[in-house]
């Protein structure tokens, strides 16, 4: 079933290619997102009904997708006009450090969104109390080749983990792993998402059941930050994001935007920053976080590497607004 619509998604968005349209041209294009039970899938559709009522001669859908990789592929072969991924993705795809890529591709940061910080979640019962209790644990590591599959091992490799050899390892999305924890099918759980996750919160909510939220810190963080330079920085859950959470809780986090190739209308991309910041309370519908966006923010929240790639038409728009030099 996951690879037939694998194989769907895939023919839906080689209708749309990003191509440069002849002047008052209709432009349409998907934006590929996540799973059903994350926050892009959402935030994509919200983003792109915002350029189809307010971009002229623009029409954007938000598809599904297992995420991050995935999504910078589709976007690379030309599928896509939009892609969610994570800061360091912009610039590893320009530097050739991405595999599944084969080659430098000239991918642009539209804007960034929300730090995001990874959830290491189990629950009262398991035993589990830091993240060096997971090993002889049941674990899921996130969807086939998305960005919590990716910074899962990340973090694992940095503590030394064989996610082959040192626990049962599942590859679930945030929906399905929230389930299977849930029903005591596995241990714990790793979920890279905005805060909070509806998933998560799910599962926070969910009677009877404690929820446990891992923290990340000292000599661990050091060690995953060390093994993994660019990719994290320290963050922390505040105290009541989930129910449960009664104290802050340290962690590490990257941070979530949105990219184009560099060959996407500069023009557009203008317009499209321009009325994404401008109906930021319709957004918010879906990502509360959009309450709180500001130009300043949105780049402020980049890796100094990242701020290099953002996409001309968008530095067009964070200059006017004070928020680039």
């Amino acid at each position: 079933m996951r690879k037939h619509l694998g194989t769907i998604v895939i023919a839906l968005l080689c209708l749309a290619l990003p191509v440069a349209p002849a002047l008052g041209q209709k432009l349409s294009f998907s934006i590929v997102t996540g799973g059903t039970g994350g926050v892009w899938y959402p935030l994509g559709g919200a983003i792109g009904g915002v350029i189809s009522k307010n971009v002229p001669n623009t029409d954007a859908t938000a598809e599904v997708t297992t995420a991050a990789i995935d999504n910078l592929k589709l976007l690379a072969a030309g599928k896509a006009g939009m892609a969610f991924a994570y800061d360091y993705h912009s610039v590893w795809a320009n530097e050739g450090k991405i595999s599944e890529l084969a080659k430098k591709q000239p991918v642009r940061v539209v804007m960034g969104f929300y730090e995001q910080p990874l959830h290491i979640v189990t629950k009262e019962g398991t035993g589990i109390k830091s993240v060096m209790d997971l090993k002889g644990k049941r674990v899921s590591v996130g969807a086939p080749n998305s960005g919590t599959e990716e910074q899962a091992d990340y973090v694992l490799k940095g503590l030394g983990y064989d996610w082959n050899k040192d626990f049962k390892r599942e590859k679930l999305g945030a929906g399905e792993s929230v389930a299977a924890l849930k029903d005591g099918k596995i241990d714990a759980m790793f979920w890279s998402g905005a805060v909070p996750t509806s998933s998560i919160i799910d599962l926070a909510t969910t009677p009877g059941l404690k929820m446990v939220l891992l923290p990340v810190e000292g000599e661990a963080a050091e060690k995953i930050m060390k093994a993994n330079p660019g990719v994290f920085h320290k963050t922390a859950f505040s105290k009541g994001v989930y129910s449960g959470v009664d104290s802050d809780v340290p962690a590490i986090a990257i941070t979530a935007v949105l990219n184009a190739m560099e060959s996407f209308p500069e023009d557009r991309v203008y317009q499209i920053v321009s009325a994404i910041f401008a109906n930021l309370q319709e957004i918010s519908a879906v990502w509360k976080g959009a309450l709180k966006l500001t130009p300043e923010l949105a780049v402020g929240q980049l890796t100094p590497d990242a701020v290099q790639f953002i996409h001309p038409g968008a530095v067009k728009f964070f200059k006017e607004k004070g928020a680039l030099k």
